[in-house]
């Protein structure tokens, strides 16, 4: 086994208080080298330190669930006391990291345990960059992702990892991962190397000391359950990911776990035997020993049998699960790039449809405006030619009861006109009756006047008695002429 110095520790040092807030100098060590290198930092950055090593970082999660949504990192380094580790977090605006200091500040982890929740701003971090990497603290790089084309997969989950989207939470060996797919990781070890950040008890040999931090920390009194039903009998764990669920026998929970992420091989607990599911059988694994180089059978493992197998065995089947993981997560790199491409090239496709879809509607809602404006100018027309037509029916009407009404007058006034034509015809009848009895009897008062006359004559010379009188019909004269005869 390579030498390893183990992760980073950090140490605070506490400094004046600005404000209601208590600031500090975080200083990481790689050992115990000087400190070169001093890098300030924004009010976006505190520092959760003193954490017992009892409560992990699963736990820890838990306990600042809520603020997960306003939390960009998480970074967790050891403390100079190997009893406790610091979680420094990263907010993604000012008045989140403010909200966080004053709700978490001197809280209880829990109400059964005197420790407290401590939390300071990050006034500068030191360290020295040497022998600590600064592309391992990403509070003090200003990354700019969106000039990064690939950006780096979550070994649980196998999506992109974008702090700008959800939070990332880097452990003590410097693996980073979302933070809920760590959550649901339950025995507090990396599931890349399968490093512990849990303090060992018991004295003992390097050797397990360093099996210890490759396999993970199991306590013999907990058992296995179904993640979905939580099933205790016929499990399954996924070498990919590590979830549990039932057998067929059960209600296949590990069965319906590979038709959702395609994850080929799992792990039958009780028999410790291997199911390829795109092949339909069990795998025939054969592992290298460590003592000869010999190829080997990997026996049945009970929890009887792990008590008396040998430290070379245990290193050999972590060397081969570590095997089959990465080759499996290089199957299923190269099936979600080639998933992604396709994606990619649909999507390219789409967008070129969708422009051409936008400027054919672009084209269609120009046209559209331009028959809606003529469609209301046809019917301003309309209403105006509808007014017009009814101001004409009304002067029809009007000029229609005018017309009924003289023709009635008018009627009226023929039947009187005719009424008086009969009358003036029977006047006229009349008037000649008149005048023919008119004439007759002045005719018959001239005749009378003349006797009259000529008997006055007569009586007034008596020699013209015993004469004749002859008449003749006298010639008309004027009214002067008979004035001076008279």
């Amino acid at each position: 086994m390579p030498n390893h110095k183990g992760p980073p520790v950090t140490s605070i040092a506490l400094t004046a208080k600005k404000g209601e807030h208590q600031y500090a100098i975080l200083r990481i060590l790689s050992d115990t080298n000087a400190i070169t290198e001093t890098k300030s930092v924004q009010d976006v950055i505190l520092c959760t330190y003193s954490i017992p090593f009892h409560i992990s970082i699963p736990e820890f999660l838990e306990f600042v669930a809520p603020t997960d949504s306003f939390v960009c990192h998480y970074r967790v380094f050891r403390d100079t006391s190997s009893d406790t580790y610091s979680v420094l977090l990263k907010f993604r605006d000012p008045y989140s990291a403010n909200s966080y200091y004053k709700q978490y500040n001197d809280r209880l982890f829990s109400s059964m345990e005197p420790e407290k929740c401590q939390v300071v701003y990050v006034e500068s971090i030191e360290f020295n960059a040497d022998t600590i990497s600064p592309s391992t603290i990403p509070f003090t790089q200003q990354v700019d992702l969106e000039q990064d084309d690939s950006l780096s997969t979550c070994p649980v989950c196998l999506e992109p990892m974008d702090e700008r989207s959800t939070g990332l939470l880097t452990i003590l060996c410097q693996h980073t991962f979302h933070c809920h797919c760590l959550s649901k990781w339950g025995d507090g070890s990396c599931p890349v190397c399968r490093y512990s950040q849990k303090p060992h008890r018991s004295i003992e040999t390097e050797s397990a000391h360093t099996t210890n931090q490759m396999l993970p920390i199991r306590d013999p009194n907990d058992e296995n359950e179904c993640a979905t039903c939580h099933a205790t009998e016929h499990l399954w764990v996924c070498l990919i990911c590590g979830n549990i669920g039932c057998g067929r026998y059960e209600n296949a929970h590990a069965y319906e776990h590979y038709r959702q992420t395609d994850h080929l091989y799992s792990l039958e607990i009780e028999t410790q035997r291997v199911w390829d599911y795109a092949g339909d059988g069990y795998v025939h694994r054969l592992i290298q020993n460590a003592v000869d180089g010999k190829l080997v059978e990997l026996p049945s493992t009970t929890e009887d049998s792990n008590v008396s197998a040998s430290q070379e065995k245990l290193e050999a089947i972590s060397l081969e699960y570590n095997y089959l993981l990465t080759s499996q997560l290089d199957s299923q790199q190269i099936h979600y790039e080639s998933q992604m491409e396709q994606v990619a090239a649909q999507l390219s496709d789409m967008r070129s449809k969708t422009r051409s879809l936008l400027a054919e509607a672009d084209q269609i809602q120009a046209e559209n405006q331009r028959l809606e404006a003529e469609n209301l100018e046809k019917e301003k027309q309309i209403v105006e030619f509808t007014k017009g037509k009814e101001k004409a029916d009304k002067k029809l009407e009007c000029w229609k009861e005018k017309c009924e009404s003289t023709k009635a007058v008018w009627l009226e006034e023929k039947e009187m006109t005719n009424s008086l034509l009969e009358n003036n015809g029977l006047l006229l009848k009349c008037m000649e009756d008149r005048e023919k009895a008119i004439k007759e009897l002045s005719d018959q008062v001239r005749d009378l006047m003349f006797f009259l006359e000529a008997r006055e004559k007569v009586q007034g010379h008596p020699e013209l008695e015993g004469g004749s009188v002859e008449t003749r019909t006298p010639q008309p004269r004027s009214k002067r002429g008979k004035g001076k005869r008279s």
